[in-house]
């Protein structure tokens, strides 16, 4: 145990970032007496985290949303630094959340604090000047994608490549398939679940046969979904519904991953409005969307995006994909390529070294 009481401020803006703040808070707790703060959601005040805003405030998604939200989103940033101020922590641990948290980031070296970004920000897929602001104002960024490690250093940033702390989480799914059984997950976003919703329940009015099961989103309520046709929506169960299911139908985001991860094949469905997808066309870079298909630098997935997102073209992927094993045999690869467990225990010992030295 330290003899000084470190304090930390953690930053997480959506479900998956608070899966892995909290997974480093409880590393972080195990080894000293620390005080840790934060703005987050559920699972970090369960491992102790004081979270004072939820993330479900914080989400916006897309180019438009962004610009229709930017007094809300300024007012939050201006929030959160008088509370980092007033806390003063020894560090502040940074996970995803690019647009928010490098802002916060920038205030961070200016005030001379320690800085920590977990999962990188995706400068391989647009913004690639992002880089620099890495390089200026993070003591160290843990990158959680395999390819992302070079390029990071290549632009002269601390890369510390310790994994990707989504592996610690998988030890408790063995999980026998129910035949016949389909997970939705149309998104964690309002924006999201506009857009998508509609398409998978018309995916399931033509899929008869199949039972169909929606994975609702930590932070949306009952209300959020609307009718849904005698279609069953299950809360807290996402990472059970998905290692369950024989395939799953997915919003993108690291939901697929997670699915991935546990074996489940899947098909990747997305559409937005037509200004933000015009927008993504010319500043995104990167083939894929996926996760798994950026990961092993091919489609294993199928990508059904914007026009292509329909009913009846998911349906015929769906189909495809029970019909044959290929999936499963690139899901093992994927596997393998993201390396051993122990990612969070690993950032949380160099954040507790690194920010306690001099």
């Amino acid at each position: 145990m330290q003899n000084k009481t470190q304090k930390y401020f953690i930053i997480a803006g959506e479900a998956s970032g608070d899966i892995y703040g909290a997974q480093i808070a409880k590393e972080i707790n195990s080894k000293t007496s620390a005080e840790i703060k934060g703005w987050g959601g559920d699972k970090m005040s369960a491992e102790g985290v004081n979270v004072s805003k939820h993330y479900r405030d914080l989400a916006f998604m897309g180019f438009v949303e962004v610009l229709l939200n930017l007094n809300t989103i300024r007012k939050n940033l201006n929030q959160c630094w008088e509370e980092i101020i007033s806390f003063n922590p020894d560090a502040l641990i940074l996970v995803d959340f690019p647009g928010f948290n490098m802002r916060i980031a920038k205030k961070a070296k200016l005030s001379g604090m320690k800085t920590y970004q977990v999962i990188c920000p995706q400068i391989w897929a647009w913004k690639a000047s992002r880089i620099m602001q890495l390089k200026r104002d993070y003591n160290a960024v843990f990158p959680a994608l395999p390819f992302e490690d070079q390029i990071l250093k290549k632009g002269g940033v601390n890369s510390q490549p310790l994994g990707h702390p989504i592996i610690d989480t998988f030890d408790d799914y063995k999980i026998e398939k129910k035949k016949g059984q389909i997970a939705l997950l149309p998104g964690s976003r309002k924006q999201e679940l506009k857009k998508m919703l509609p398409v998978f329940i018309d995916v399931a009015k033509n899929m008869k046969d199949f039972e169909f099961v929606i994975a609702g989103a930590p932070g949306l309520k009952v209300e959020s979904y609307g009718n849904l046709d005698g279609i069953k929506l299950i809360f807290g169960k996402t990472r059970e519904l998905l290692a369950e299911s024989e395939v799953a139908i997915i919003t993108s985001g690291t939901a697929t991953l997670e699915a991935a991860l546990l074996g489940t094949k899947q098909v990747i469905a997305y559409k937005t409005s037509s200004i933000n997808f015009l927008i993504a066309k010319l500043l995104v870079k990167v083939k894929h969307i996926g996760l798994p298909n950026l990961i092993l630098g091919r489609e294993i997935i199928p990508e059904l995006i914007q026009s292509d997102c329909s009913a009846n073209k998911i349906e015929t992927s769906l189909i495809e994909i029970l019909n044959t094993n290929q999936q499963e045999t690139e899901l093992k690869e994927l596997r393998v390529k993201l390396g051993e467990s122990g990612a969070s225990n690993r950032i949380a010992n160099y954040i507790i070294k690194d920010s306690s030295s001099s």
